[in-house]
């Protein structure tokens, strides 16, 4: 029984101290990686190598995501690069479009059609005086009281190429068709231009003022020594910022205050030459005292032989004065003429000296019976001069100036406006060289030799297109009358006139 037990006691043993001392090897193991700082290091960083993997692969999905999210904008960008496309041209081709439709205005300056860059334009515009003339005295007067048009025109303007400049203004008014205005005006340059046709003659500075603009419904007795209209060419310009006019023109010649077409084509070889300068000095400065004042000189100097003799009218246009049967121009006429304006505030005037020396040629007889009679042929020169200043206050307060007056309140009387009102004076004189009588070329029976013509008006200013005025006139004669033995003053002239005119 001993021998069977003795082997099995080493094994028990053995069994017994295995299985106390395996479970406690690991245990120590573990405790000895876990104490050890070089070992927790590397714990940690190999927790943190794989967050950032994780990190990583999060990344990366977010990138692919991303790219995908790329590609869709670049799909969205292209089909917006096409709609903006396909946008540039319809806009660029809305652009030519609207680069080709021409400019329509239309307002209180007229009406006018033109292209975009203005280069090409016309303007169509119009005066229209409905006048009542009715005399008072003035016995000796060759017209009569009556109702008619002053003035009639359509007025067509436009340029051509930007710098071609043209004006067509045939007048229907007091009976009659003339051609006023038809002219080309080449603009290159503000400090020259050039105009060619027919057009007013630079020398008057009451006629150069627009006929809508007057202060009263007809011109001075100063228009009985200067041309109206006159066809030729023109040189004019603005110098040192528009300070200063000048004109240099060569014209056909006309009779004094004559616009007919009579006179379109010259009937002699002689020219006249034309020459004006004027100048607002202090337009540009500070001083309102100067600002519009504006002063200069003009002048002609021409040969006329023939027909172009003038006959002077009266503020009711009756003449007044004409050259006997027989006389004709025969050489020099040389005008002269120094012209003023100012205006400060509501307060206007204006004033003009004229002289007109022209050379004149008498055909007559001797006076014997036929035929003993003989023809006497005698050439002189004589000079006319005449002046006039003319006052104009605006009592509603508006700038007066040589151009258009614009109400502050256009008439409406349901807002209780009743636009500008103004009061105008003016006095005027001509006297005929006293020779041309003592030498048989006026005869003082039928022309006077002098005419004053004193004249008040009120104009009503309903609106920047619409003017109303109501003139008196008398008009005052030193001969004119009685018998060439006997000659006495001439019946003064008294004229009422009333003009209702609309100008665009």
């Amino acid at each position: 029984m001993r021998k069977s037990t003795l082997p099995i006691l080493p094994f028990l043993l053995a069994a017994v101290i295995t299985g106390l001392f395996l479970p406690a090897g690991p245990a120590h193991a573990q405790s000895k990686r876990s104490t050890d700082p070089k070992d927790r290091e590397i714990e940690l960083l190999k927790t943190e190598i794989k967050q950032l993997e994780q990190r990583v692969d999060t990344l990366e999905g977010l990138n692919q995501r991303v790219k995908v999210i790329d590609q869709k904008v670049d799909v969205q960008a292209q089909k917006l690069d096409v709609q903006s496309q396909k946008i540039d041209v319809e806009a660029q081709t809305e652009q030519k479009r609207a680069l080709a439709w021409p400019i329509v205005k239309a307002g209180d300056e007229g009406f006018s059609l033109s292209s975009p860059n203005h280069d090409y334009n016309i303007g169509f515009g119009g005066i229209i005086q409905a006048d009542g003339r009715f005399f008072a005295s003035g016995a000796d007067k060759d017209v009569s009281s009556t109702f008619y048009l002053n003035r009639l025109r359509p007025i067509l303007t436009g340029s051509v190429g930007k710098y071609y400049n043209f004006n067509i203004t045939p007048d229907f008014g007091q009976g009659k068709v003339t051609l006023q205005d038809a002219y080309l005006n080449i603009t290159y340059f503000d400090f020259a231009s050039l105009r060619s046709g027919k057009f007013k003659a630079p020398l008057d500075l009451e006629r150069l003022q627009s006929d809508r603009d007057l202060e009263f419904s007809q011109r001075s007795e100063i228009q009985n020594l200067v041309p109206n209209r006159d066809t030729g060419f023109d040189l004019h310009g603005r110098l040192l910022d528009g300070r200063v006019f000048y004109d240099a023109a060569l014209t056909n010649g006309v009779p004094n205050n004559t616009a007919s077409d009579t006179y379109d084509i010259d009937n002699n070889d002689g020219k006249d030459f034309v020459g004006r300068i004027f100048t607002t000095p202090f337009e540009l400065g500070e001083n309102r005292w100067l600002k519009a004042l504006g002063f200069g000189i003009a002048g002609s100097y021409g040969d006329e032989r023939g027909s172009t003799i003038s006959s002077y009218k009266t503020y009711g246009m009756s003449t007044w004065f004409a050259y006997n049967s027989g006389v004709t121009a025969s050489g020099l006429r040389a005008r002269l003429e120094p012209q003023a304006y100012y205006y400060l505030g509501p307060f206007g005037l204006m004033a003009e000296y004229a002289q007109d020396e022209h050379s004149l040629s008498r055909s007559t007889t001797n006076g014997a019976p036929t035929p003993f009679a003989k023809p006497i042929d005698r050439t002189d020169t004589f000079t006319d001069t005449g002046y006039f200043a003319q006052a104009s206050y605006l009592l509603t307060g508006e700038d007066a100036s040589y151009g258009w007056v614009k109400p502050t309140h256009p008439f409406d009387p349901r807002n209780g406006w009743w636009g500008a009102w103004e009061l105008a004076a003016r006095i005027s004189n001509v006297a005929a060289d006293s020779r041309q009588f003592q030498l048989g070329f006026a005869n003082p029976s039928v022309s006077a030799k002098t005419a004053t013509e004193f004249a008040a008006g009120i104009n009503w200013y309903l609106s920047s297109n619409i003017k109303w005025q109501w003139d008196y006139a008398n008009t005052y004669f030193d001969g004119g009358a009685g018998t060439t033995a006997l000659p006495r003053d001439r019946t003064n002239e008294s004229c009422f006139e009333s003009q209702l005119q609309i100008s665009f």
